[in-house]
């Protein structure tokens, strides 16, 4: 079996990162809590496993620096780590995972009290917008003056040319791919926080859902893949 079969999308993670720029492991799992966590989150305990993981693959070299009186690892990744990510995205994606708590909550919603539906329904709406309003200050950071947008219409910024923007090194040349990542998040985050928003009021006024109600639902499902 190939090395690429047993590894996790999270190395692949870590592994493009990695690609980008040289991290130290404090940087690395910082970095992927703000870029990642939103489309493939992970504990930090696993996050820093990986990271050994990439060294024991010859994905990735830890070198030990010295930082006042503390020593601290950092990461490169070696030419077959970029082989082993080149493979990678050249490989068919897995198929797509929704891991949303309150649609398995939703599902098991019969064996609940009405309110207890209510209040994960109003929670899960409120995470979405709570999780929407932190990928929107993302954009208009990027969109900001002199940020990497501006960087990126330009042709400044690149490698060898580094710059950078509200204390943070940016990385213009990847804008096109991170917005296409926030485009669809955004979507499907937007239609999680509508669809827990209008769904939530008819279960908080206590409305029991009628055989009627329900064959409609299941109806507009097929109704929806005919019209698209």
């Amino acid at each position: 079996m190939s090395s690429m079969a047993t590894q996790s999308p999270a190395t692949y993670g870590l592994l493009g990162m990695l690609a980008v720029r040289s991290w130290t492991g404090y940087e690395l799992t910082s970095q992927v809590r703000r870029s990642l966590r939103f489309i493939w989150p992970t504990s930090e305990g696993h996050l820093y496993r990986e990271q050994k993981r990439l060294v024991s693959l010859g994905w990735a070299v830890v070198e030990q620096e010295k930082t006042g009186q503390r020593t601290r690892n950092r990461y490169t990744i070696t030419p077959a780590g970029r082989e082993a990510l080149a493979r990678w995205l050249a490989t068919p994606p897995d198929e797509p995972h929704l891991q949303i708590e309150g649609v398995l909550r939703a599902f098991y919603a019969d064996l609940g009290s009405a309110d207890d539906l209510h209040q994960s329904m109003t929670t899960t709406a409120e995470q979405a917008r709570s999780m929407l309003a932190t990928l929107r200050g993302f954009v208009r950071e990027y969109l900001a003056e002199g940020g990497p947008m501006d960087m990126l219409e330009q042709g400044v910024g690149g490698a060898g040319d580094r710059r950078a923007f509200h204390g943070r090194t940016m990385f213009p040349e990847r804008l096109p791919s991170v917005a296409l990542a926030l485009d669809i998040t955004t979507r499907l985050l937007e239609q999680v926080e509508r669809f827990f928003e209008v769904e939530a009021t008819p279960v908080g006024q206590g409305r029991t859902p009628d055989p009627a109600a329900t064959r409609r639902r299941l109806e507009e499902i097929l109704a929806r893949a005919a019209q698209g």
